[in-house]
């Protein structure tokens, strides 16, 4: 077993045999590598990519945005893996954060992270909208000038500036941007069957055009399955995306290592 630096020249194709096994974000692992691979590493199984891991350093923070693994890798090679990236990203005080599954929180705890908040996975199944979408509620969510409106609103939230994250790596071929002067919604492809939204930033109590930019993103989308990461204990929030069918079941924790990141979660409609 190798665990090191991704192996550049033959990744496209490695990742393509990984992908075959399990479902990936393969745009925003392929993009990610792109922006900056010493931030980036693999597990190697005689040639073949079973595991993965890889971060994308902000302006106050870093974030671990992929973290991919076979079924049956160990606990072992993953504190490998995280260990690698930990020690590549240990020049820095900024905020090192991770979205953890339930099952990998006890590990990351070991490493010194701490949990931020709590949350859950909303999925809705797919199916056609049980709800009429006029035209004018399209038109009013379908602001063409949304890249202000992100610049503001999700530095806001996060308190930093994130808009070359989410333009050069989150933005995509697939991408539908939904917006009001109160937020916005980016959610796009995973696979044929699958969306993700990421990130749908909203204004407090903004709740009357989050609920227009959810029932536009079912609308266009509807018909396949679609996820947001949510933060549990903000109850606006949940109880949105649970008055539209979507079961909130997966339990994930956003940890952090370093500096505690500074996040207004009230805003966060999607991680």
């Amino acid at each position: 077993m190798f665990i090191g630096w991704i192996r550049a020249k033959n990744f496209s194709a490695d990742l393509e045999a990984f992908s075959s096994s399990i479902t990936i974000d393969k745009s925003l692992v392929l993009k990610t590598f792109e922006q900056n691979p010493s931030l980036c590493f693999g597990a190697y199984d005689e040639n073949k990519l079973v595991a993965f891991i890889s971060a994308y350093e902000m302006e106050s923070s870093i974030l671990i945005n992929n973290f991919y693994y076979m079924s049956n890798i160990t606990d072992d090679i993953k504190k490998r893996l995280v260990k690698l990236l930990l020690n590549n990203a240990s020049q820095t005080e900024k905020s090192l954060c991770i979205m953890s599954k339930k099952d990998e929180r006890t590990m990351l705890l070991a490493f010194g992270f701490k949990e931020y908040a709590k949350f859950k996975k909303a999925i809705y199944a797919g199916g056609a909208p049980a709800f009429n979408f006029s035209n004018a509620t399209a038109k009013s969510i379908a602001n063409e000038n949304y890249i202000p409106t992100i610049m503001k609103l999700d530095k806001k939230a996060y308190h930093e500036t994130r808009m070359e994250y989410i333009r050069d790596v989150l933005f995509k071929q697939s991408s539908l941007v939904l917006s009001t002067d109160f937020g916005y919604q980016h959610s796009y492809a995973i696979d044929k069957s699958l969306i993700k939204i990421s990130p749908w930033i909203m204004e407090d109590a903004a709740y009357i055009d989050a609920e227009k930019i959810l029932r536009g993103v079912i609308y266009h989308r509807g018909l396949k399955r679609i996820f947001a990461y949510i933060p549990s204990d903000v109850n606006e929030i949940t109880n949105l995306y649970k008055s539209y069918n979507f079961s909130l079941s997966e339990e994930y924790s956003l940890l952090y290592i370093n500096k505690k990141p500074d996040i207004n979660l009230e805003m966060v409609y999607g991680f």
